[in-house]
């Protein structure tokens, strides 16, 4: 190799590790660090890192969806009230996929719909920066088809320090996994 294309690999290889660094704490400080501002089915705005020393049930649904979303929502009801039988303390988020049609309105409605009136529930809108950035961060794939959104099923159970400490994948799965 020539000397200027030795520098350039080194700079370029260093380059990539200052940028692995930076990504390897940001992602060290977890979901409840990431600058990310929503709005809640109450109006209000909901930031995560309120959830700070709290253990989080999370899904990402989209909520015209009658199919997956109603299946993460009953999954999730169904931990709330295992967390009570067990005496455990959680708070349970969801965050729309769609920021056209998941207005804080529709949560709200929907929340009513299905009874989730405890304050330890929340319903997220954002807008399409912050949606794609935090799905990605989950590793929710989405996508549309027509006029609905498609997306994958994934709860987590988040610690209290905001990191991703369990995924449950499959509708079906043992309830344990998403209680701490």
């Amino acid at each position: 190799m020539r000397p200027n294309t030795i520098q350039a690999w080194l700079f370029s290889g260093a380059v990539g590790l200052a940028l692995t660094a930076l990504s390897g704490t940001a992602f060290a400080q977890g979901l409840y660090g990431v600058p990310t501002r929503w709005q809640a089915d109450s109006g209000r705005l909901f930031e995560l890192r309120q959830q700070q020393g709290h253990w989080t049930v999370l899904t990402m649904a989209y909520g015209a969806c009658r199919r997956i979303c109603s299946t993460s929502l009953r999954v999730m009801e169904d931990v709330q009230a295992e967390a009570d039988r067990k005496g455990m303390a959680l708070d349970f988020i969801v965050i729309g996929l769609d920021p056209a049609q998941d207005k804080p309105a529709d949560w709200a409605a929907l929340r009513k719909q299905r009874k989730l009136d405890r304050p330890n529930w929340a319903f997220l809108s954002g807008d399409e920066a912050a949606t794609r950035a935090f799905a990605q961060r989950l590793g929710v794939h989405y996508w549309k088809y027509g006029e609905h959104t498609m997306h994958d099923f994934r709860i987590v159970l988040i610690s209290a320090e905001g990191e991703v400490v369990r995924r449950f994948e499959t509708f079906d799965s043992p309830l344990s996994l998403l209680l701490p």
